[in-house]
């Protein structure tokens, strides 16, 4: 499915007004933590639900990193369309 949506468009993101970056602390993951999720994402007009690696938030965003098709992408997202996972493998349990 994630391989569909991402066919309609890029991946969008949150503006940095959005994401208020600067403005707002921004809590980010240590270096060899993973924490993963299971997040609504959007290609062009497609919405997909895809299991995300969370590099860094802040109280309204979370910046996310998906595998397409071995190509990484990095966007921010708004942070309820983003649900913290304790292993990767309880995104479809």
């Amino acid at each position: 499915m994630l391989r569909e949506a991402a066919q309609h468009g890029p991946l969008q993101s949150l503006t940095p007004e959005q994401v208020r970056y600067g403005a707002v602390p921004l809590t980010t993951v240590p270096d060899r933590t993973v924490v993963w999720g299971l997040a609504w994402l959007r290609f062009g007009d497609a919405d997909v639900r895809a299991t995300v690696q969370i590099r860094r938030w802040t109280d309204n965003a979370v910046d996310v990193v998906v595998d397409v098709d071995g190509q990484e992408q990095r966007v921010w997202i708004w942070r309820s369309a983003c649900d913290p996972l304790k292993n990767r493998q309880d995104a479809w349990s």
